[in-house]
């Protein structure tokens, strides 16, 4: 099964880079039967894939699979306990145009193991951890906003990049190449911009 997921990827990205794509996958969720690949391709790998190549849908390829993969046995019926811990993790919502919010946001990222800056950024304003953060943002959040981006991730020799839009403002962390990128994309996910009533 690894193999036929490596070829399908191999046609977008290099074969290296798509068996390191599948482990970083597979290091959030352990498949042991189809159904448990479908969800993994559906879920942790199509959110890695989606980060680093301008996909609006999953490839053809993919998709096939998956839908091949959920034919093969039906799925077990799940106990109600365990379908409320797959659920959708809890939005947090969050009001970039509030200094003390934009502030509060920033410390609270900064302090994910393995983050070396953090940007936090609002036509009003931003915060910045630490202060002259080294890399404009800016100007990559507005052309990515261009193509409808939700979320922008990049690995350098030495570090990770990743960049999320929240309402008018964008959230911007870089971190050690070994920080742990499912977790930080995970947490950038969570971010939604805070509804103002009025």
């Amino acid at each position: 099964m690894e193999r036929e997921v490596i070829e399908i990827l191999s046609e977008y990205l290099s074969p290296q880079a798509a068996a390191n794509l599948l482990a970083r996958a597979k290091a959030r969720l352990t498949p042991t039967t189809p159904q448990d690949w479908a969800r993994l391709l559906e879920g942790p790998l199509w959110e890695e894939l989606r980060a680093i190549l301008p996909f609006r849908e999953m490839p053809p390829g993919l998709k096939a699979l998956v839908r091949r993969l959920k034919a093969a046995t039906p799925p077990p019926p799940k106990p109600l306990g365990e379908a409320v811990l797959e659920a959708a993790p809890a939005l947090e919502a969050v009001d970039l145009a509030d200094p003390e919010e934009r502030d509060r946001l920033a410390r609270s990222l900064a302090r994910l193991e393995g983050v070396t800056g953090v940007v936090v950024a609002h036509p009003s304003g931003k915060a910045e951890l630490p202060e002259g953060f080294p890399i404009p943002l800016n100007t990559a959040h507005i052309l990515l906003r261009r193509q409808g981006y939700a979320l922008f991730y990049l690995r350098t020799a030495s570090r990770l990049l990743l960049l999320r839009p929240v309402g008018g403002g964008f959230v911007g962390v870089t971190a050690r190449e070994e920080a742990n990128v499912g977790q930080l994309m995970h947490r950038l996910k969570r971010l939604a911009p805070k509804e103002v009533s009025g």
